[in-house]
């Protein structure tokens, strides 16, 4: 097995014009373990783009076996936000690389101090407009299936995402403010839930933090009124919000005709809690 010392070797031999030669450099980068990535780092200087692009396969295997390893991790945490937190954190890493430095904590906290500066008695509806008007957290439209729309770093960052992660987002935020914002696992479109003025208001984080009072909603329905009214009193427990964002990776990747990953994810589901 290689060690740290031959990996600028390695590096420099992955596009060798001769078979057998790239054949054993790939052999010993498999080889090398999960710890390749982070090693690489300190030879970054040579990996030029082209190689980068050749080494790829074999650090997203790496990163599969990670977070195979590292999944269940989140599953026996107490407090509901940490445990969704460290989910979504494990999918960061895995999807933006095990060296990735924009620490999802820390993009989190930024937000909840920007708004708190600029929000000194701001309730969750200042919250939702701070981040979907003032910040433009936005509901992506053109790429909806990218699965790095399940992202929270790629999300903050590019100021895009889908309904659950936008959701997410204003979750985690408000938590740290000391907001009790829930999620709502609506059929098609996840929302935001909590207890606004003795009544309970719904968030559409993807409709730019709209709100919708629960008692306006049922005014507009009929036979499903009874069948509505369960869906959004029941509780959606972290297991439940993050088994839907790995359906939503699932999907993503059969989408972009990712078998890979695909099946990755899959397999992933059947270890994740139901309730």
């Amino acid at each position: 097995m290689a060690v740290k010392s031959q990996l600028p070797f390695l590096i420099d031999l992955v596009d060798d014009e001769i078979d057998e030669v790239r054949s054993q450099v790939f052999f010993d980068l498999k080889e090398y373990g999960i710890s390749l990535e982070e090693d690489l780092r300190e030879f970054s200087e040579i990996i030029d783009k082209r190689k980068l692009n050749l080494i790829e396969p074999i650090l997203e295997e790496n990163r599969r076996n990670w977070l195979r390893k590292n999944w269940s991790s989140w599953i026996g945490i107490e407090d509901e936000n940490e445990k969704l937190e460290y989910a979504m954190d494990l999918i960061a890493k895995f999807q933006l690389g095990l060296n990735e430095t924009s620490q999802l904590s820390f993009l989190l906290d930024d937000l909840a101090n920007r708004f708190q500066f600029h929000y000194l008695f701001g309730d969750e509806i200042d919250l939702a407009n701070f981040l979907f008007q003032n910040e433009k957290l936005l509901g992506e439209k053109l790429d909806y299936y990218n699965p790095l729309n399940s992202n929270l770093i790629y999300t903050m960052k590019e100021k895009k995402g889908i309904p659950i992660t936008l959701a997410i987002i204003y979750m985690l935020v408000g938590k740290r403010i000391g907001f009790e914002i829930q999620g709502c696992n609506f059929p098609g479109h996840f929302l935001a839930k909590l207890e606004y003025q003795n009544e309970i208001t719904l968030i559409d984080c993807y409709g730019g933090g709209k709100i919708i009072y629960m008692s306006d909603l049922l005014e507009l329905l009929s036979n499903t009124k009874d069948a509505v009214k369960r869906i959004i009193e029941l509780p959606t427990t972290t297991n439940m919000i993050v088994r839907r964002v790995v359906n939503n990776l699932i999907n993503a990747y059969k989408e972009k005709k990712d078998q890979t990953n695909l099946f990755f994810f899959s397999e992933l589901l059947k270890s994740t809690p139901w309730k």
